[in-house]
């Protein structure tokens, strides 16, 4: 702080004391500081370097503690026994060379049972400098990531204390000086403010008194004095060297009751500047945190005020408290920058620490002396990683341990045969690099190289280094996919590119061998035996014919190993040698053997018949219905394809048939069509629609296969019945004189079409929800093409009461019913008296809507007739009292009451601004005059919603992960809403063998056969499709077709229409041996409000 710049001096004070704040400091050993890319070659040597905190006030044992990195490299270093970590103590640690990555790293502290103590956030460093990710204060731990700052690195000492200020009263004192550098002659003056007058009790009643203490050179004052009725204080002192003030500094103490501030200023024969360094802005480091005899140190001081013509002392003490160098650094460029050798005659093996000193600052580091362990082979070599992407850059570094030369021979091949290169560019030449790498005076070296971004480039690369004195090699793998790629130490492993092939495919056989014997005549390795078996072990063979008779061969084959160690070979699937079933793959190399499975199939068998698939039940406007297939071998070219729209209209098509599969699409309806086909007397009929039940029939020479799925205004909740007969009520609730409609659907019998072809008729029968359940309506309606039909029944007051009643249909001998339930709020008897209920459909509207208006009196009596008028309400009106003057204001529609006594009318708010504002709508009834108000308000701008499907087919495996998260493309920025699935088992009989299984990110079994899963069985019940299952806090709707069938499926989305997904991962499990079976899913996203 300077402070003479500042021309008053300012304390609010809350507190009497300051106290060091231990509420969000973590209670045990913490990751304090982490430096991932300190400066320097991290490969070179080791420099990255992690410090522990113990935030506690007692020891603690870390014996067997364990730093690790947790992502790419995951090196682990066990903290050696017996290390005692005190109170407030600090211990920094170095492992190995690059032992952290540079990006995402996380680094974690675990105790001697391997349970996670601290963790750190995902840290980031490409600085490669003195800065360190590190707590904003030692041992802060609020479990946020804000816990964490990225600033010039402080090892083995304090980031900062958090200090808490206990509040004791509301008092608040200031003080301040006119400025802190005064010259002889000058006046001094002292002032402040109080918040409040404060009096002392005991021993006698008296106002408090402020007490100023000025101290300096050989001067020593106190002042006394009370704050004025502004609560204001002032005070003056004359700096004359005859009334004792001498040159220097001087500190000010004011106090009121038990409120102090304090400070100071300055006398001299001129005003001066008093520079001052402020707490963490001065610091020093090392280059590295380990060093070993022979190396220098690059000692780096640096601040955040540089003082002119100041120096920063340093002196650097070895681990025998011998000075071993000092100095005066002077900056440059804003550092302080100098080197340091250690000697290498008798050195001092431990930690040696670095002080310096900057204006009235001190700062300290350290760093260790290591005892220099060399590796018993001549040359050691390392890699930063085991596997590698295309354009990944590769750093190789590496050491001469016993004999040093200036430099070494470097050789660098991509290790695939040539043979079997296939380059996207048109050159099958291999990857190979010659060069030298010159090698420092402590034996390291290192060297990079970029692996080109092209498909021919995957593979395995040899990296070897040599000369006279000995040679070091290693192997690194270029692969598509680093984060599942996993090194094995086995001496020889085998795999199949899949577990599943079909006739036709191609079977890849990979495998590799550690220790490879290289055949000096050609470079490569000895060969590796593959042979197929059976399952049960026999061998599978190959018969050839000859003129005497059939010889019978092994399937046998031998595959070349690159220098590397890979070894690959190809072999078809073909009929002539592979039946359906499991076979074993064996691989034998130098005495050892290893073994893979794989299974062959016949998607194509259909001994049951086509299978034939849709991708979903139920679609919305505008939708792709996409239907596959797989059909008997047929000599026709394609199948024939008729589609029955709701209103009854055929439209015929077809697909052609391609090595028995076949698929076909169709888009819905664009939009809702509005038309009366017909509406007679009785209200029967409906009016065509484009949403309803829409059958397809697929045909082939051999075969003839219905379908059946449904077009929706809604349908992610709509569901499409699969049951025999199915009949609802359009509402649960209805009022007396309403129309029932009874909606249903019935799968019909097939029937010819040539000749008198008579439809059947389901029978619906409306009965009283009571004992005797006595018959009170029955109709007899004709289902449309796809099995939908229909009926309205009137509800008449006086033959309905309040109560529940019955819909039953029936079809042949299949029966289903629904309930419902009537309200009634006619009066019947002579108490009540006749009163006119009037009710508006909503209070608030838009211009342009309906405003519907109902009413009827209480009682069933006769009237000609209901005069209603609406009018809107001006601001200027007069009125009397709390209505308008007179009879109707507005122009007056007379409306004849229903059969029920009951009355409806609608109104067509104009769609202009004018429309706005409040409205006043009067029935007269004779008997009374009511009365009902709204509101037209401005209509509210909507979004459009975009709605984008993610599709992933025909997935063979056994686990499947589905990833549902929030994403940002040309749509907008879109959520995840619904889940589906679909599992096909095409051989009939082993549906029970083959089930799904899907689980939430946290483990919970939402959809499985287990007994802990949410949904065991088909969440179809009447007048239900969906079970409602909490989530990990979160309520979705889950459908399940049930288990044991062969077209087995579910869809999960949020229980709240206007909900998303959580960002997650799905699991789901195909539950089999090695039956065949093929996955089906989708994700759809909308647009987020």
């Amino acid at each position: 702080m300077n402070r003479n710049i500042p021309l008053v001096f300012s304390i609010v004070l809350f507190a009497g004391i300051l106290v060091p704040a231990y509420a969000q400091t973590s209670e045990t050993v913490v990751i304090n500081e982490v430096d991932i890319n300190p400066p320097g070659d991290d490969f070179a040597s080791i420099t990255e370097w992690v410090e522990l905190y113990n935030p506690t006030d007692s020891d603690v044992d870390i014996s067997g503690w364990k730093i690790a990195s947790t992502t790419v490299l995951k090196k682990t270093m066990t903290i050696s026994s017996g290390t005692i970590i005190g109170p407030g103590e600090f211990l920094t640690y170095s492992y190995q060379n690059i032992w952290f990555t540079d990006a995402n790293e996380s680094v974690e502290l675990r105790d001697d049972r391997d349970v996670v103590i601290d963790k750190t956030p995902l840290l980031s460093d490409i600085e490669n400098d003195f800065t360190s990710w590190q707590r904003i204060y030692d041992g802060f731990d609020s479990d946020s990531s804000d816990d964490w700052k990225f600033a010039s690195s402080t090892t083995g000492s304090s980031n900062g204390k958090i200090v808490e200020t206990l509040e004791s009263d509301n008092l608040v004192l200031t003080a301040s000086l006119e400025k802190s550098s005064y010259v002889f002659g000058d006046v001094a003056v002292i002032s402040g403010t109080v918040s409040e007058e404060v009096y002392a009790l005991k021993p006698v009643f008296k106002p408090e008194q402020i007490v100023i203490t000025i101290a300096g050179p050989n001067f020593d004052k106190t002042l006394t004095m009370y704050p004025d009725f502004n609560l204001s204080f002032e005070t003056s002192l004359t700096l004359h060297q005859v009334l004792g003030i001498n040159p220097g500094t001087y500190d000010v103490e004011v106090k009121y009751a038990e409120k102090i501030v304090n400070t100071e200023f300055s006398v001299g024969y001129e005003a001066f500047e008093q520079k001052v360094v402020q707490d963490e802005s001065i610091g020093i480091a090392t280059d590295r945190f380990q060093y070993i005899p022979g190396q220098f140190v690059s000692l780096t001081g640096f601040t955040s005020e540089i003082i002119p013509f100041e120096g920063m002392k340093f002196t650097i003490v070895d681990a025998d408290d011998e000075l071993i160098a000092s100095g005066n650094l002077f900056p440059s460029d804003g550092q302080f920058l100098t080197r340091v050798f250690i000697t290498t005659v008798d050195p001092s093996f431990g930690t040696y620490l670095v002080s310096a000193e900057y204006a009235d600052k001190s700062v300290s580091a350290s760093f260790e002396v290591l005892e220099d362990l060399k590796d018993d082979a001549a040359i050691s070599l390392w890699t930063d990683k085991d596997a590698y992407d295309l354009g990944d850059e590769v750093q190789i570094s590496g050491r001469l341990n016993h004999v040093w030369v200036s430099t070494l021979d470097l050789e660098i091949v991509q290790t695939k045969q040539s043979a079997l290169g296939v380059s996207a560019i048109g050159s099958d030449a291999g990857f190979k690099i010659l060069d030298g790498v010159r090698i420092d005076g402590d034996g390291f070296f290192t060297y990079s190289f970029t692996i080109p971004d092209g498909q021919n480039r995957l593979g395995d690369y040899r990296i070897n280094v040599s000369k006279e004195v000995g040679s070091a090699s290693t192997i690194i793998h270029v692969v598509t996919d680093t984060d599942d790629f996993v090194a094995s130490d086995d001496p020889l492993t085998v795999s199949s590119d899949k577990d599943v092939y079909e006739f036709g495919d191609t079977i890849t056989v990979s495998g590799f061998i550690e220790d490879l014997l290289i055949n000096s005549s050609y470079g490569s390795g000895s060969a590796v035996d593959v042979s197929i078996s059976h399952e049960d072990g026999t061998p599978l063979e190959i018969t050839t014919l000859s003129k005497n008779n059939n010889i019978e061969f092994e399937y046998r084959f031998t595959a070349i190993p690159e220098t590397s160690g890979r070894y690959s070979v190809q072999l078809d699937v073909n009929k002539l040698i592979f039946d359906q079933g499991n076979y074993v793959i064996k691989s034998q190399y130098g005495g050892h053997t290893v073994t893979k499975m794989f299974a062959v199939v016949d998607s194509l068998n259909l001994s049951d018949g086509a299978i034939l698939s849709l991708d979903k039940e139920v679609y919305g406007l505008g939708e792709t219905v996409f239907l596959t297939g797989l059909v008997p071998p047929t000599a026709t070219a394609g199948v024939e394809i008729s589609l029955t729209k709701p209103d009854g209209t055929v439209t015929n098509s077809g697909s052609s048939v391609d090595n028995q599969r076949f698929s076909w699409s169709w888009v819905t309806p664009i939009s809702e069509k509005y038309q009366s086909s017909k509406i007679d007397d009785t209200e029967k009929s409906v009016t065509s629609s484009n949403f309803g039940v829409y059958k397809m029939k697929v045909s082939l020479d051999s075969f003839n296969r219905e379908l059946f799925f449904k077009v929706s205004d809604d349908p992610e909740n709509d569901s499409l019945s699969d049951t025999p007969l199915f009949v609802s009520t359009e509402k649960s609730l209805y009022k007396a004189g309403e129309k029932l409609k009874v909606i249903g659907n019935v799968i019909q019998r097939e029937q010819g079409n040539e000749g008198l072809v008579v439809p059947d008729r389901v029978t619906i029968k409306v009965l009283d929800g009571t004992f005797p359940y006595l018959q009170i309506h029955e109709s007899f309606v004709y289902p449309n093409q796809s099995g939908e039909f229909s009926s309205i029944f009137e509800l008449p007051v006086t033959v309905f009461a309040e109560g529940s009643y019955t819909v039953k249909a029936s079809f042949f001998d299949v029966l289903d019913t629904a309930t419902f339930s009537i309200a009634n709020d006619f009066t019947f008897g002579l108490d009540e008296d006749v009163s006119l209920l009037v009710s508006a459909d909503k209070s608030e509207y838009n211009p342009g809507d309906v405003v519907v208006i109902t009413g009827k009196p209480n009682k069933l009596i006769y009237l000609e007739e209901f005069d209603v008028s609406i009018i809107q309400k001006m601001d200027d009106e007069i009125t009397c009292g709390s209505f308008i003057c007179g009879a109707n204001a507005g122009p007056i529609t007379s409306i004849r009451p229903s059969p029920s006594g009951s009355f409806s009318h609608q109104f067509i708010i104009p769609d202009s601004v004018s429309s706005l504002g409040s409205y006043e709508v009067t029935v007269d009834a004779d008997f009374e005059k009511k009365s009902v108000y709204f509101e037209v308000v401005e209509k509210q701008s909507s979004l459009m919603s975009a709605t984008v499907i993610e599709k992933e087919t025909r997935i063979p495996e056994k686990t499947i992960s589905i990833v549902t998260e929030q994403k940002d493309t040309s749509d907008g920025h879109l959520g995840p809403r619904v889940i589906t699935g679909s599992l096909i088992s095409p051989s009939r009989g082993e549906e029970s063998n083959v089930n799904l299984k899907v689980t939430a990110a946290s483990g919970l079994c939402v959809i499985g056969p287990d007994a802990e899963c949410l949904v065991q069985k088909s969440t179809r019940q009447p007048g239900q499709i969906y079970d409602v299952v909490n989530v990990d806090g979160t309520n979705l709707n889950v459908r399940y077709s049930g288990p044991d069938v062969r077209l087995e499926k579910f869809s999960i989305l949020p229980e709240s229409s206007s909900a998303f997904l959580p960002d997650a991962n799905w699991n789901v499990e195909v539950i089999k041996d090695d039956q065949v079976s093929r996955f089906y899913y989708s994700v759809t996203y909308k647009t987020l409000g």
